[in-house]
């Protein structure tokens, strides 16, 4: 019996991050096992920097280089009170949740 199972490599939450060619490869591979097995599978990458939807509403593009690096979209979150007495900002790398509900 075939069924359909949405992969998801889900936002980063952090002080700061960069795509070193941060690709989710056990994720990859299991996909690919079970689409050999005959199952239909979604994957959404929370991180992807091209994404249409963000450029469409004019977030500007993350800096990336000609060879695969570079940062993700990045939007400013609260701070959890556990983190308050650390005076960096925190962020949300990656798609805005909205476009993960239109995904």
């Amino acid at each position: 019996m075939s069924k359909k199972i949405l992969f998801d490599k889900p936002w980063i939450h952090d002080f700061a991050a960069y795509d070193f060619w941060l690709k989710p490869l056990g994720l990859l591979y299991l996909g690919g096992l079970l689409r050999q097995n005959g199952h239909q599978i979604n994957f959404i990458d929370c991180l992807d920097p091209y994404h249409p939807e963000m450029l469409k509403e004019g977030h500007k593009r993350p800096q990336r280089h000609s060879y695969g690096r570079g940062k993700f979209f990045r939007q400013v979150i609260p701070k959890p009170n556990s983190l308050k007495m650390i005076s960096k900002i925190i962020a949300a790398m990656g798609l805005h949740r909205k476009y993960f509900a239109r995904n």
